[in-house]
């Protein structure tokens, strides 16, 4: 039996955990993660930097919304995570409708295996259990890459999290031709593509030079396995709307490195394709563009 991580922090996340519930006491919950997070704006300059950056157009007060924006949905993530550990079918509830269902029914029918593409978009944690419990029904299971987080007690805590909501979680460090044996055995790797994990290609994304993970292109190129990109939205709380866009394969043309790159910028067209219509609900604190 694993041990439970331990830490002041996580006791306080434990606490939170206990007062979240999918109703007023949520509502207070996020309420006042979300003040407390307008009040001490983490990463504001950062948030505004970017939104400089992407968005020149943008006034003072438009980028101040989505700052709002930013920290409203990171609340209300916080929130549904936690109160989602009550009872992790609750996801077949919160989520009230299915952009592009006949791809997710298409994806779980075939013996073939897929890299899932979201970024840290809406709840994407939800979307995962979601995923994940949609997919054990039909005898497929989900993994999900991940990074640990510098505070280790925090990255076990949502370990613990992911894998009872049904996902299997694996390090970033795994190799490569490991995973690639999964996929071409059926499994599902789903990958945080909005960040770059080191290394990678410099290519534009949301028109604006950055370095980009070649991991995803290359795991599709040597398993001939599809990508998928969805993402989660949230319309109000603890109600959220899933789309998927069309899967797509390695581009044919060119050289290896010409394909991989064509990839990438397919995958990056995907995500801004996702995030635009609702740029608040998007992480715009990491340092994407560095």
């Amino acid at each position: 039996m694993k041990e439970k991580p331990k830490g002041a922090a996580v006791r306080f996340i434990r606490l939170l955990q206990a007062i979240a519930h999918p109703d007023w006491r949520g509502q207070a919950v996020a309420s006042s993660l979300s003040g407390l997070l307008k009040i001490i704006r983490p990463r504001a300059k950062r948030i505004d930097s970017n939104l400089r950056l992407i968005h020149p157009d943008w006034d003072e007060a438009r980028r101040r919304d989505i700052r709002r924006g930013v920290y409203e949905n990171l609340a209300w993530t916080v929130t549904e995570l936690l109160a989602l550990q009550r009872d992790e079918l609750q996801a077949f509830d919160w989520i009230t409708e299915v952009q592009g269902g006949e791809i997710f029914d298409s994806l779980l029918s075939s013996p073939r295996g897929a890299v899932i593409l979201t970024g840290h978009f809406g709840n994407w944690e939800l979307l995962g259990s979601w995923f994940a419990q949609k997919a054990k029904r039909q005898g497929r299971q989900l993994y999900v890459v991940y990074q640990e987080i510098h505070d280790l007690n925090i990255s076990h805590l949502v370990t613990e999290y992911r894998e009872r909501g049904g996902m299997k979680t694996l390090l970033k460090e795994t190799s490569t031709l490991e995973m690639v044996r999964m996929l071409k055995g059926g499994a599902l790797i789903a990958i945080l593509t909005d960040v770059s994990w080191g290394g990678g290609a410099v290519l534009p994304f949301m028109g604006q030079l950055c370095t980009n993970s070649l991991g995803p292109a290359v795991l599709a190129m040597l398993s001939g396995v599809p990508l998928v990109p969805l993402a989660l939205y949230r319309q109000a709380p603890f109600c959220h709307t899933v789309r998927f866009l069309p899967p797509f394969f390695i581009s044919r043309d060119g050289s290896r490195e010409e394909r991989l790159k064509q990839t990438v910028l397919n995958i990056n067209h995907a995500l801004e394709t996702l995030i635009e219509p609702r740029p608040e609900l998007w992480f715009w604190l990491h340092n994407r563009w560095k």
